[in-house]
């Protein structure tokens, strides 16, 4: 089912099919980092990972350079990619290992016992784990790690105990939340990941791929992967995008959309498209429709109003948790900097990430206050870095050359410069904010 609406391919017979009311009973309980029902787009990404660790079956060595990063302020669905990778990898004969960054800082040589394991799996015990434990596979195999009395202690050992032509699958190593990383090059964590990227002393049929937030590329630098990265940012849906998810997650629970379409069309189009908003946008019409009176029959809403209130409050309850308390201990700062920023965009410049850290120089103690300072413990710099933290900053482009950051939630940006008492561009306002001080590139 995940693999066929990558693709936009939607079973007709399932927008017929009966409801189901406790599949969307637990939808509405989800948490972050449940896999989505149903998943559109990325394909881009998608494509090039399974392609790459399709190589590397085929050589069965390492690929140097083979290290994809996969960036996205919080809410882009970093870690519905990485779910889907792991569901898809088998079409490749690939088998992927998702491990976080404590597991590796903390538990190298179970790590290597465990992607040894995982490498030299015959064909028919790794799809009878599979089926008996979908994703949960790993946690079973963690556990059963404690029991192994030999262990590994680098890549370059599991390579001499394990030739790589003997290997019975490809394997994919993915990490997310990536820009948790404790920095240095020397760390044996770090020389894990460098002997994969550069994949000269140690040749293995390994594929890395990195899931963070804006800062990741920065992160991953201070651990030595410095050329050939192949970077991709996460941004919002497409319109065509946010219908195929509307066909397909009314289709999968069974929802009768009767003649709502263009109603429930228009509750997504308030999300602009950032796939944590479209979860609540979902989330408030599953409320609705799991009302007894209504039993998943669109037609029978009587107030559509409710619901896009709903929908308001649940995605500006998100926003409170985004907006740190460094933020709202500057919510004059940063209110002012993000509107430097987005009258920045309007006018197709754009900052790069020192030019919004003179935005801050410039503007920090402009005005009597605490809440125009920058808080203790941050500098200028980091005080920036806590903003990409917090998914108010983000690259425009992984183009090499492009620098320039942005707000990638439209939404969020406008919370942010309201929060500090000014006007959202192109929004009227009784309020004189003053002039704006210019950073030209």
């Amino acid at each position: 089912m995940i693999r066929d609406m990558c693709h936009g391919i939607i079973d007709r017979k399932l927008i017929m099919s009966e409801f189901k009311r406790t599949a969307l009973h637990d939808f509405v309980h989800m948490r972050g980092k449940s896999p989505p029902p149903i998943f559109v787009g990325r394909n881009d990404v998608i494509t090039d990972i399974l392609t790459i660790a399709k190589k590397t079956k085929t050589n069965r060595v390492g690929i140097p350079g083979n290290t994809t990063v996969i960036q996205g302020a919080p809410g882009a669905g970093k870690s519905a990619v990485l779910n889907v990778i792991e569901h898809r990898a088998p079409e490749v004969g690939a088998r992927v290992v998702n491990i976080s960054t404590s597991d590796l800082e903390k538990n190298l040589p179970k790590v290597l016992s465990m992607i040894a394991a995982v490498a030299n799996y015959e064909m028919e015990y790794w799809n009878d784990l599979w089926a008996r434990y979908g994703s949960k596979w790993l946690t079973n195999l963690w556990r059963e790690m404690s029991n192994i009395s030999f262990s590994y202690d680098s890549l370059d050992m599991l390579q001499q105990r394990i030739a790589p032509e003997t290997w019975k699958a490809p394997v994919i190593i993915a990490i997310d939340e990536a820009q948790r990383f404790t920095t240095g090059k020397n760390s044996d964590h770090a020389y894990f990941l460098q002997n994969i990227h550069d994949a000269r002393t140690v040749c293995l049929p390994l594929t890395l791929v990195l899931a963070g937030l804006g800062d990741t590329p920065d992160v991953i630098r201070n651990l030595g992967l410095t050329h050939g990265v192949a970077p991709y940012s996460l941004g919002c849906f497409t319109s065509a995008e946010c219908a195929a998810l509307t066909t397909g997650w009314c289709a999968h629970f069974g929802i009768d959309i009767g003649d709502q379409r263009a109603r429930i069309d228009a509750l997504m189009a308030s999300t602009d498209g950032w796939p944590r908003h479209v979860h609540w946008a979902q989330r408030a019409l599953a409320e609705a429709l799991l009302q007894e009176s209504v039993e998943g029959k669109a037609n029978r809403l009587s107030d559509w109003d409710v619901v896009q209130t709903r929908s308001n409050a649940l995605r500006r309850g998100y926003y409170q948790t985004q907006y740190s308390d460094v933020m709202v201990a500057s919510r004059k700062l940063v209110g002012r900097v993000m509107l430097e920023v987005a009258n920045a965009d309007i006018k197709g410049k754009g900052l790069t990430f020192g030019q919004v850290v003179d935005a801050v120089e410039a503007y920090k103690e402009s005005a009597p206050g605490s809440e125009w300072r920058v808080p203790p413990g941050k500098n200028d710099t980091t005080y920036v870095t806590e903003l990409i933290h917090c998914g108010a900053l983000q690259r425009r482009s992984m183009d090499p050359d492009d620098r320039t950051l942005i707000c990638p939630i439209p939404s969020f940006q406008s919370y942010i410069i309201q929060q500090g008492g000014f006007q959202v561009p192109g929004e009227p306002s009784p309020d004189d904010i003053g002039n704006s001080r210019s950073f030209e590139s």
